[in-house]
């Protein structure tokens, strides 16, 4: 990394930047990781962005530091390098998950802790604090409500920590919009990317491909295509703080 002329540095946000919180609203930047992104962001050598399943504006809202490429709702929405990227056919998904929305928040009303999380563009179902016992219950609703949409071609489902999503059944995700952000960046800079997710295996992938740094953030036991890890967001603030101390 410190013979590469240019660094596109990017992170996913919850469970990488911050700890895993019991609402995704408590997902509170840390104030040493803040600083020493802001730092990052104004070093010529550095592109820094963050990747994550959040929709746009929430991720813009949660890190809220100038300069920095945001990517949303998996990739399907980028800003910064002069983007203002909505992947084409997303938006024609929104009245389809709205819809499903509202299906999944009738067939839960009663399940305790459940949160049905529209993003506009994708769909989540956190169940992070929901008695275990639920858990099964949850992601069978959740797979026929959504079946008759998988069936026709339109969604997909994917699975993370205490989640499930309803995605747009695009080849798009954080894998492209990755390779769509070096792009950007016009001199093919070392991708390095942060992830703990199983939403982060294709961008783990596609930055090896690459020649790149792929970093796991997770117990070593975990499996996963990342040749590097770390075991906390706590041991990501770190890497940063060494990183920022750079001349």
């Amino acid at each position: 990394m410190a013979s590469s002329p240019r660094v596109l540095l990017l992170f996913d946000y919850d469970g990488t930047l911050t700890p895993i919180v019991a609402r995704s609203e408590m997902a509170i930047l840390p104030d040493e990781t803040r600083r020493s992104l802001s730092v990052l962001v104004a070093m010529d050598r550095f592109v820094v962005g963050v990747v994550s399943g959040r929709g746009l504006l929430d991720l813009e809202a949660m890190v809220a530091i100038p300069g920095l490429v945001y990517a949303g709702n998996h990739g399907l929405e980028i800003s910064g390098l002069e983007m203002d990227y909505v992947h084409p056919e997303a938006p024609g998904f929104e009245a389809s998950l709205a819809d499903v929305a509202d299906l999944l928040e009738a067939e839960l009303a009663e399940i305790p802790g459940l949160v049905v999380d529209n993003k506009r563009l994708t769909l989540t179902v956190h169940f992070r604090n929901t008695p275990d016992s639920f858990e099964t219950q949850v992601d069978s609703a959740v797979v026929a409500t959504v079946a008759p949409y998988v069936q026709t071609g339109q969604m997909m489902l994917t699975r993370g920590k205490k989640v499930v999503e309803v995605r747009p059944n695009l080849d798009w995700g954080k894998s492209q919009a990755i390779e769509k952000i070096r792009r950007e960046c016009g001199d093919n800079p070392l991708p390095v990317f942060f992830g703990d997710d199983q939403t982060d295996e294709d961008g783990f992938a596609v930055v090896q491909d690459a020649g790149g740094l792929a970093v796991f953030i997770g117990s070593t036991r975990q499996s996963t295509k990342a040749l590097h890890q770390l075991e906390s967001p706590a041991e990501v603030g770190q890497v940063l703080e060494l990183l920022a101390r750079l001349d």
